[in-house]
């Protein structure tokens, strides 16, 4: 995922986002935790279009009190592929809380946020591609999309699902 350091902070979030959102695909609507991994997606999506989501709104997704989050799900999941989603889910949802706190300017982060940067994103790919669920096409795939919808111009767009699948 070379091509990164060519990308905005929002087509990066946008990659992340991309390849999480096809890995979720393999969590089921009824199964424990898809709600909240679903809603975390969703206002990862809203902050990156410019919606008023903030970096510890999305926080509160991968470390919450009450330990209904992304971060419980992934480490209680003991299906490999599924596992392998959580994990991605965290990573893109963790990237898109840095770089809103980025935005922010906050200078102060929780300690669960220390480590997140770009190579967070490498990560995020190089799991994907060991999960099975995704190969180099796939990433190639997010890669012309990225740079096609980033030379726009114009805020980057959710894309549907049928995007997503196809990607």
């Amino acid at each position: 995922m070379n091509f990164l350091h060519y990308l905005t902070a929002e087509s990066k979030v946008a990659t992340g986002l991309i390849i999480a959102e096809k890995l979720f695909y393999t969590i089921e609507f009824n199964e424990p935790g898809y709600q909240t991994g679903r809603e975390a997606l969703d206002d990862c999506w809203k902050w990156l279009a410019g919606e008023n989501v903030t970096g510890d709104y999305l926080y509160n997704y991968i470390d919450s009190g009450d330990y209904i989050d992304i971060t419980e799900f992934a480490n209680d999941e003991e299906n490999r592929l599924k596992q392998h989603a959580w994990y991605a889910v965290l990573d893109a949802v963790s990237y898109t809380i840095y770089q809103a706190y980025e935005k922010e300017n906050v200078k102060i982060v929780p300690q669960a946020m220390e480590s997140i940067d770009d190579d967070t994103l490498k990560t995020l790919g190089e799991n994907a591609i060991e999960s099975g669920l995704f190969n180099l096409e796939s990433i190639n795939n997010i890669k012309t999309y990225i740079l096609e919808n980033d030379s726009s111009g114009s805020k980057l767009k959710r894309p549907t699902s049928l995007i997503v699948k196809l990607l």
